[in-house]
């Protein structure tokens, strides 16, 4: 089911017209038996001379099973049920120990009695189609890309791409978090980013709960780290292993899974013909519109196929999120035009965005340019250290000063402590109506000696809940 976060519900697309409209329609019998067989579909890509990852063996019964020698492997590897669906059934091994355990997810120890269990149940067709009898796939563990380091939790992302009639219509890449125990499964409680077909870069990001209700988040778990704004690394590749794989498996509806290797680039994982709907939620758009779109199209070549998905998809990263999630997209160095006290005059500087800041600050001289030394005089008066070792001495002076600030200089809006590695301090905020790009904003910012720092201005997070931070978006001239 596709909750209601998508503002144009026309352009959805649901359960059962994809099914019947575009599965059934645009997907033989055989072509749909190879995407949901993972060694028929690495046979096809192999055979289409398309990258994917190394199988290193298949067990096909239990005789195999008691026969499987693990030696054979490296201390490194991942267990697949080759009929899996929604990634169930999955185990990846990371290392094996001095006393012959497996290191599987969150470095827990699995015996080899205990991983051929797993490896039963996945024959006996637990995790399968329909719980038919499946074989075992192991094969090698991608090591991902290290642009990805900051982002993820142990596992490595996948990368999706939607593909109909050859065209790529909508991409999204899955994040393994602490609460996916380092699996790239939305189910699982992985994260999810929305991706812009023409440039590779992520907007949106949806989390799911295990009551299974969808949210929007910013930032990667536990981290200081934005999801928005990540350039994936070998995006037209990508987008060409694509075309060429649905070309490949005679599939006219699919989705293409990938991981990125550190070193082998992007590797096809996975051909799936029953390409899953809440990707329309990470990118805050439908696919039926898209599928329309695509329908009678002529498509001359890869090259045309690709360059139709990005022109009619593409080029959404601004666009779509400031229409869409009603945010601004800014840089990481930022003009912003701040209107003295009077609105009389105003002036624009270069600020620094600085997610780890909550409060944002102003430099004294550009305060005192906007009108408001009579409060950065009085404030002076009290002879506040600039910089102080414990939190506790800047808290005595808010207790000390906040009221009697306040009261005197109208001005003065609030005062703030601030803890920083460099120390602690006690500052007093002014409210400053602004301009951020196009947008109008009233900031409470506080004043500090910033002469020594680049920049004169600090945006922090506290002021940044409407607008997403782009890093690659260009530095504009002040």
């Amino acid at each position: 089911m596709i909750p209601n976060i998508i503002r144009n519900k026309n352009r959805i697309l649901g359960i059962n017209e994809r099914n019947l409209l575009y599965i059934k329609k645009y997907n033989s019998a055989l072509a749909t038996r190879i995407a949901d067989d993972k060694i028929l579909t690495k046979k096809i890509l192999e055979k289409g001379e398309l990258p994917t990852t190394k199988i290193f063996s298949i067990v096909k019964n239990h005789q195999e099973l008691e026969e499987l020698d693990f030696s054979q492997f490296p201390a490194d590897f991942v267990i697949k049920p080759v009929k899996g669906v929604e990634g169930r059934g999955i185990e990846i091994i990371y290392n094996r120990d001095k006393e012959g355990n497996f290191i599987g997810t969150q470095s827990k120890k699995v015996s080899e009695n205990n991983l051929k269990l797993h490896m039963a149940e996945i024959l006996e067709g637990k995790f399968s189609h329909n719980y038919s009898p499946d074989s075992v796939l192991i094969e090698e563990r991608v090591k991902p890309h290290k642009n990805f380091r900051p982002y993820i939790y142990k596992g490595t992302p996948d990368v999706r791409v939607i593909i109909f009639r050859t065209v790529p219509i909508m991409a999204m890449i899955r994040w393994p978090t602490q609460d996916s125990n380092g699996k790239a499964n939305l189910s699982q409680g992985a994260a999810a980013s929305g991706i812009d077909l023409a440039t590779g870069i992520t907007t949106h990001t949806i989390k799911e709960t295990k009551e299974g209700q969808i949210y929007f988040m910013d930032f990667v778990q536990g981290e200081r780290v934005r999801y928005s704004g990540f350039k994936i690394p070998y995006w037209d590749k990508i987008l060409t292993y694509s075309v060429k794989a649905s070309k490949a498996a005679g599939l006219g509806f699919c989705a293409v899974d990938f991981l990125i290797d550190k070193e082998d680039g992007p590797l096809i994982v996975e051909l799936n013909a029953r390409a899953g709907l809440r990707i329309q939620l990470a990118n805050q758009d439908g696919l039926k519109w898209r599928l329309e779109q695509v329908k009678h199209l002529q498509v001359k070549s890869i090259a045309h196929a690709i360059r139709l998905g990005k022109d009619l998809f593409g080029g959404q990263v601004e666009e779509e999120i400031e229409a869409i999630a009603g945010k601004k997209l800014i840089s990481v160095i930022q003009p912003v035009k701040l209107y003295s006290k009077t609105g009389k005059k105003n002036v624009t500087i270069k600020a620094k965005v600085d997610t780890g800041a909550y409060y944002s600050s102003i430099d004294t001289e550009i305060a005192k340019e906007l009108g408001y030394t009579d409060a950065i005089n009085l404030f002076k008066s009290y002879e506040v250290p600039e910089t102080m070792t414990t939190e506790a001495e800047a808290k005595k002076w808010k207790a000390k000063l906040h009221d009697i600030l306040l009261e005197k200089e109208p001005s003065i809006v609030n005062t703030h402590t601030i803890s920083s590695s460099n120390g602690h301090s006690y500052r007093i905020a002014i409210a400053v109506k602004c301009r951020i790009g196009d947008k109008p904003v009233d900031l409470e910012i506080n004043i500090k000696d910033r002469s020594h720092l680049r920049f004169p201005m600090l945006l922090g997070r506290r002021d940044l809940k409407e607008f997403l931070i782009d890093p690659s978006k260009t530095i504009l001239n002040v």
